[in-house]
Formats: structure tokens, C-alpha cells, sequence
């Protein structure tokens, strides 16, 4: 039986320097698009309702770079929790994450599987070197893609109303994470942006 899964990514309307709390308030920048890619029909999906696009992502194993931090909290709220298998939820929707960032930073500690928020923890006391472990980054070093622009462009095209070239700045975030995702699963490695091989166990 063919492996399904989502891939998932999010958009906001503003900044963090635009919202109280900054990027403890990531569920205060809102929605401002969405785009999924289901394996199972083939096709991408735009979304631009966060009740929507939960329903339709509750249940299922969702990929995603960043997601546990960022897409999951814009979707389910701050206080979302996560549990012990990676999967974050809220009082009404829960999905298992699988997060290529976080599984990155996993295998290059050396972690197991047993408990995502420690693993969290321990993620967070790196120093991770700016422009070197992003969704961009690593593509290109890894496929020879990368994203159409940088994650800050996104709440300006929505500001500037510039609705279709935020979708497609959505959209190739998605494709690029799918591409990855699938290149992991097949080689078991994948390369950060100072061209170091990351394996995957």
C-alpha cells in the first residue's frame, strides 16, 4: 500500500515584529494562505481558512519544515501541545508531524524517536548558524532547488495584496518540502547549506 501523507505549509499576515509577543505569538500573525500537497490524489490545495484546513489535516501524517514550531502554532494556537510521538494538538484537532527540521537536528544529535518535546528542548540549546539549516538552504545544497523568496516576503505580498504571488511563493515552499522529504526517504541523508552531509538513521 502507497504511504500516504500531507505535505503542509503556512503563510502569515504579519511579522513577528508586528504582533505582540513576537515569536512567542506566532498564532497572532494569522493565516494568510496555506498550501497542502496530498499523496494519495496527487494534487496541491490552496487554503486560506484555518478551521478548513484543520479538519482536513486532522488525523493524517502531516511533512513539514519547521511545522511543530511554526505552521502548527499558526493553525492550532500557542498553547498547542505536543506529544511524545511528534504530534501537536489542540482541544479539537491533532496531526502527527513529521518535521524534516526537527529530524534533521535529531539525527545530527543523535536522538531518538521516544520523546519529541525533549527533543525540542535539546534542539533549542544549539547555536544554529543563521542560513545554514533553512528550507532554502538545504534544498538547494541537497536538490539543486530552492524556495521562489524568503519567508519575511510572504506577509508583505499579503499586505501589498499581491495574492497570487504569495500563492506561488506557498506553493514552492511545498513542492520544495515534498522533494526533500521524498529524497530522505530514498538516500537516507541530506545536505545543509555549508554542504555538510547530514545521514538519516
Amino acid at each position: 500500500m502507497k504511504e500516504f501523507y500531507i505535505v503542509y505549509d503556512v503563510e502569515t499576515q504579519k511579522l513577528d515584529k508586528h504582533v505582540p509577543g513576537g515569536w512567542d505569538n506566532v498564532f497572532g500573525m494569522g493565516l494568510s494562505s496555506a498550501v497542502t500537497y496530498n499523496s494519495k490524489t496527487d494534487l496541491y490545495e490552496f487554503w486560506n481558512d484555518t478551521d478548513k484546513l484543520c479538519e482536513y489535516l486532522n488525523g493524517n501524517v502531516c511533512i513539514g519544515f519547521n511545522s511543530i514550531w511554526f505552521d502548527s502554532k499558526v493553525l492550532l494556537g500557542n498553547d498547542r501541545s505536543i506529544e511524545l510521538d511528534g504530534s501537536t494538538k489542540n482541544e479539537k484537532y491533532s496531526w502527527k508531524n513529521i518535521d524534516i527540521y526537527v529530524e534533521m537536528w535529531r539525527n545530527i544529535l543523535d536522538l531518538d524517536r521516544s520523546n519529541y518535546p525533549e527533543i525540542l528542548k535539546k534542539i533549542k540549546q544549539q547555536r544554529i548558524q543563521h542560513g545554514i539549516f533553512g528550507l532554502g538552504p538545504t534544498s538547494a545544497a541537497t536538490l539543486n532547488i530552492t524556495k521562489s523568496g524568503h519567508g519575511e516576503d510572504a506577509p508583505m505580498l499579503f499586505q501589498q495584496g499581491k495574492i497570487s504571488e504569495l500563492l506561488q511563493y506557498n506553493l514552492q515552499d511545498v513542492r520544495v518540502t515534498k522533494e526533500l522529504y521524498l529524497f530522505i526517504k530514498k538516500y537516507r541523508y541530506m545536505v545543509n547549506g555549508n554542504y555538510d552531509i547530514i545521514q538519516f538513521k
